[in-house]
C-alpha cells in the first residue's frame, strides 16, 4: 500500500467521506475494508492519518485525525529540461519526483520540438510517486515553454547549466533555490547557451561522462538536494 493517498483538500479530523479517483484507487487497485489504515495528504505539506469506517461502492467513509504540518526542503530545485523520448520523460517524473524536485519545466529548444507532450500523464505519475515515497509536497508539473520565455521570466538566485565542461558546482556558487537547465541530444546550440550565459547561468558539471537528459536531470537534482556539493576544480 502506498504511504501517502493525496486529496485536493485535507478533511477536517472527524469522519469523512472520500470519492473520486482517489477512493477508486483504494476500493478497486488496493481492496481496502474496514479497519485498514491509511495516510491522507493534501500535496501542500498537510498530511493526517485516517481508518477507513465503511467501504461502499464508489465511496469511503473514514474516521480522520488531526493534521501534521510538515517542512518543505530548505532547497527547492526546479528542473528545466528538453523533453526527451516519451518514456525516457515519465521516468524523469516519475524518480525527479522521488527524488524531491520542486517543479519541472519543459523546454522546447531548438534541437527537440516534441508536440503533444503528455503534461496531464506526468502529473498523475508524480503524485503516484510522491505517495509512494511519503512525499507530503507534490511538485509543480508545469505546462512547455520555449527556452527564450524561460530565460526571460523570473527566475530564482541559483541558475546551472548541466554541461560536462562546466565546473562543479560548490555550496558558495548556489546560494538557495535553483534552477538548473538540462538540454536535448546534442546539447543547446551555441545561441542558446550564450542567451542562457546571458541570463546568468553558470556551466556545472555533475559527473565525469556525458550523460543523457533524463539522467542528467536526475542526478543533478541528487547532487543539489543531498547536501554532499562537490567541491571545485
Amino acid at each position: 500500500m502506498a504511504n501517502l493517498y493525496h486529496v485536493r483538500d485535507l478533511p477536517d479530523a472527524g469522519a469523512a467521506t472520500l470519492g473520486g479517483d482517489v477512493a477508486h484507487h483504494l476500493l478497486r487497485v488496493m481492496r481496502v475494508r474496514e479497519g485498514d489504515e491509511l495516510t491522507l495528504c493534501d500535496g501542500r505539506g498537510s498530511t493526517a492519518r485516517a481508518t477507513v469506517t465503511a467501504a461502499g461502492r464508489k465511496e469511503l467513509a473514514v474516521e480522520v485525525g488531526a493534521a501534521v504540518r510538515h517542512q518543505p526542503t530548505p532547497r527547492q530545485v526546479t528542473l528545466a529540461f528538453a523533453c526527451p523520448r516519451p518514456a525516457r520523460a515519465d521516468w524523469l517524473v516519475e524518480h525527479g519526483t522521488e527524488v524531491g524536485v520542486a517543479a519541472f519545466q519543459p523546454l522546447w529548444t531548438a534541437r527537440s520540438r516534441p508536440q503533444n507532450l503528455r503534461v496531464a500523464r506526468w502529473r498523475k505519475l508524480a503524485s503516484a510517486a510522491a505517495g509512494q515515497c511519503a512525499r507530503p509536497f507534490l511538485p509543480d508539473v508545469r505546462e512547455p515553454l520555449e527556452l527564450t520565455e524561460l530565460l526571460e521570466g523570473p527566475l530564482p538566485g541559483g541558475r546551472l547549466l548541466a554541461d560536462a565542461d562546466g565546473a562543479r558546482p560548490t555550496a558558495a556558487s548556489i546560494p538557495g533555490d535553483v534552477v538548473c537547465l538540462i538540454g536535448p541530444e546534442g546539447g543547446f546550440t551555441d545561441e542558446e547557451r550564450s542567451a542562457a550565459a546571458r541570463a546568468g547561468f553558470t556551466p556545472a558539471r555533475f559527473g565525469p561522462h556525458i550523460l543523457r537528459t533524463e539522467t542528467a536531470a536526475l542526478v543533478a537534482a541528487a547532487v543539489l538536494l543531498g547536501g554532499e556539493l562537490l567541491g571545485g576544480e
